[in-house]
């Protein structure tokens, strides 16, 4: 028995080695890579960017250009998605049961999404209205970026908002409405203090992807330049040094909004101050009449539908417009039909796109799931299983194309592996385990198998048969909504892509390259496509999460 004991505390000493170590190696290390390639040539990246013989320190005032516009976009994307986000999450944790559904399907919809594809439906639905190089007064921001930004960030904000809002207790605010206060003063005075972190932390999530975001960046800036879209271009443009560095300086960025964030929440020294006049805002909030507190519901679900549906909708619109032929000039030439079958022969490209997507985010997914299941039934499970948690995040963190650079790095000067399909896997992989992790975590938290395990244990069951027959079975739907969710995220992935590619080229960047060469029809075509994959997912997980 002794022996039998020692064996299995070995075996179990070596299967967290292991998970460790792959999660070392296929996550973390790809992330951070970058980091490490700007202090080991730091002597080559000062002499480029600060001290070029020929441009001076042309680079380094471009790297804080496209900077500056990223972190405006960033905070007025915030702003936005608070004052969207608020009302939303509480419509979709506490409004009526018929829109409950509606609003958080709506709300998350974008999480799945390929945002190449969304942006090029944005650019169709808005830009009869709002030109692309319409920018934001004072600021400078392009408006375009901050309504696709806006729609790709705000899933964020109302998921952890409505989140949030179903977990406080509502006797707070049974007591403050009999006292006398008005909804609008209960609000603020009881219930926004008690998810103030939960409002810090959905913002910093969602300042973190707006910073990130490419892929849909690249379709709608026009000739505004953002720091991930930099990135990529200076890679393309083997200008490495300015974009290790432009990607150090955007992951510290937004590690450090994540850190600060944690810190501030763990610390709970949020407090929300009482304003100098009180009690004009109290009465101002008796005052506001019951049709205006319909509105603060109803905007905000118009402006949720003019950001998703809106768009999607266009998108499918257009393309039957386009698909015989160009419907302003009667052309066959500029219809869908012909830029498929004719001789720009886009058909066999679409395919060839949508085979390499399918093997990346197939075998990205397996191999994720399964490390996944790894690492949440060992690492998770040790005193350290809050840090590695947290670190797991840093890959969702950072920008993807930053990400893309890095893994490049690594990959490249570990094992010499070129951009290729399996370099694009490797990459996959890196933020597909954090995706699957957090599912397969939340649905174990939430179903506590612990006793039944234990039970299992004292019947003499090993710890992988009491995995295979006790823990799985319990946790499936967290499993099977993770993979979903991290196949889904894979086949829509963008700006990493990009990097890591080779030759094998996806269907998200695919439709980039068309929109680039001027190929609308067969770009909207392909857009439509990949987004019904991508709603065929999200339904995948609705029924499944249900």
């Amino acid at each position: 028995m002794p022996r039998y004991k020692a064996a299995l505390s070995a075996a179990r000493a070596a299967l967290i080695a292991a998970a460790a170590a792959a999660t070392l190696v296929l996550v973390l290390a790809p992330a951070l890579y970058v980091v490490a390639a700007a202090v080991a040539n730091w002597r080559r990246l000062v002499e480029v960017v600060f001290f070029n013989p020929r441009l001076g320190c042309a680079y380094w005032l471009e790297a804080l250009s496209y900077l500056s516009l990223s972190l405006r976009v960033a905070l007025v994307v915030a702003v936005v998605d608070l004052a969207l986000g608020l009302p939303l999450a509480h419509l979709a944790s506490r409004g009526p049961s018929r829109w409950r559904g509606l609003v958080e399907d709506l709300a998350t919809l974008t999480l799945v999404l390929p945002t190449s594809g969304f942006g090029f439906a944005t650019l169709i639905a808005w830009s009869g209205v709002v030109s692309s190089d319409a920018t934001l007064p004072l600021i400078g921001v392009p408006v375009l970026v901050v309504l696709v930004h806006v729609a790709l960030t705000l899933p964020y904000v109302v998921k952890t908002l409505s989140a949030a809002l179903g977990s406080v207790e509502r006797a707070y605010e049974v007591v403050s409405r009999s006292l006398g206060a008005a909804p609008l003063t209960t609000f603020r005075r009881v219930t926004l203090p008690l998810i103030a972190p939960s409002v810090v932390s959905a913002l910093a999530l969602a300042v973190t992807r707006s910073l990130g975001e490419t892929g849909a960046t690249m379709v709608v800036s026009g000739v505004r330049t953002t720091a991930s879209v930099a990135i990529v271009r200076w890679v393309f443009e083997f200008k490495l040094e300015p974009a290790v560095l432009l990607s150090v300086m955007l992951a510290a960025i937004s590690l450090g909004v994540v850190l600060l964030v944690e810190g501030v929440v763990r610390a709970r020294r949020l407090r929300v101050a009482l304003p100098a006049v009180e009690r004009s805002v109290v009465r101002l909030e008796r005052a506001v009449p019951a049709c205006l507190r319909v509105l603060r519901d109803a905007v905000p679900l118009l402006a949720l539908i003019a950001l998703v549906a809106l768009p999607l909708a266009a998108l499918l619109r257009t393309v039957v417009e386009y698909w015989a032929a160009d419907p302003y000039t009667g052309r066959p030439e500029g219809g869908v039909l012909y830029q498929l079958l004719g001789p720009p022969s886009y058909l066999s490209r679409v395919i060839s796109a949508t085979v390499t997507s399918l093997v990346v985010a197939t075998v990205s997914t397996a191999v994720s799931t399964y490390l996944a299941l790894l690492v949440t039934l060992t690492l998770l499970r040790t005193r350290l299983g809050g840090l590695v948690r947290a670190l797991l995040r840093v890959p969702l963190v950072i920008p993807t194309s930053a990400l893309g650079l890095s893994s490049l790095l690594f990959w490249r000067d570990v094992s010499g592996v070129e951009p290729s399909v399996w370099l694009t896997i490797l990459t996959h992989i890196a933020f597909s385990v954090p995706i699957v992790v957090e599912a397969v975590a939340s649905t174990y938290e939430s179903v506590g198998p612990e006793r039944l395990e234990d039970v299992a244990r004292t019947l003499g069951a090993s710890p992988y048969v009491v995995a295979e027959t006790v823990t799985l079975p319990l946790i499936k739907r967290g499993v099977v909504a993770g993979a979903v969710l991290a196949f889904a995220h894979s086949l829509g992935e963008t700006g990493a892509t990009f990097l890591v590619m080779g030759r094998d080229v996806t269907v998200p960047v695919l439709v980039v390259n068309m929109v680039e060469s001027l190929a609308l029809p067969a770009a909207m075509f392909t857009s439509a496509y990949l987004t019904a994959l991508s709603v065929l997912m999200f339904a995948v997980v609705r029924l499944t999460s249900r």
